[in-house]
């Protein structure tokens, strides 16, 4: 029967804020926690933009969550502190209507025009009845 690795050892350490709490011991220095187990005051990079805040110039992650995911193995995310971040950037109706049109040119056919309710494929930019038209599929030259 083939030896696991150790379970990590429950560490104790100090946070930013003087509270000592466990974690799942160390790594790059940083206390690594499991889910759910992270302090209050931590999230990771998509926490802070639902939050609609982004981590400040130059900060540093204080900690990492680690955790298993099916068919991914092991996820690490970085932690940061809340009281840190700062407000997002205001999105602007210049930066919305280019992001608008952006979006208006992935779905649009570039042979015929007809805009879809989907994304086309980058290979061709073109909707299906335009590559069956073309006979152009979008197949590299070396799956030939």
């Amino acid at each position: 029967m083939p030896r696991r690795a150790p379970r990590a050892k429950w560490r104790e350490v100090e946070l930013w804020n003087g509270r000592w709490v466990l974690c799942r011991g160390l790594r790059d220095g940083l206390p690594v926690f499991g889910w759910g187990d992270a302090p209050a005051g931590l999230v990771t990079r998509s926490q802070l933009a639902e939050q609609r805040l982004r981590r400040r110039r130059g900060q540093d992650p204080v900690a990492l969550l680690v955790f298993r995911k099916r068919g991914c193995g092991e996820q690490v995310a970085e932690l940061f502190r809340v009281d840190q971040a700062v407000p997002s950037r205001t999105r602007t109706p210049a930066l919305l209507a280019s992001v608008a049109a952006m979006n208006k040119a992935h779905r649009t056919c570039r042979r015929c025009g007809h805009e879809f309710d989907r994304y086309l494929p980058t290979s061709t930019w073109k909707c299906w009845p335009c590559m069956e038209a073309t006979g152009d599929f979008g197949t590299p030259d070396h799956a030939a």
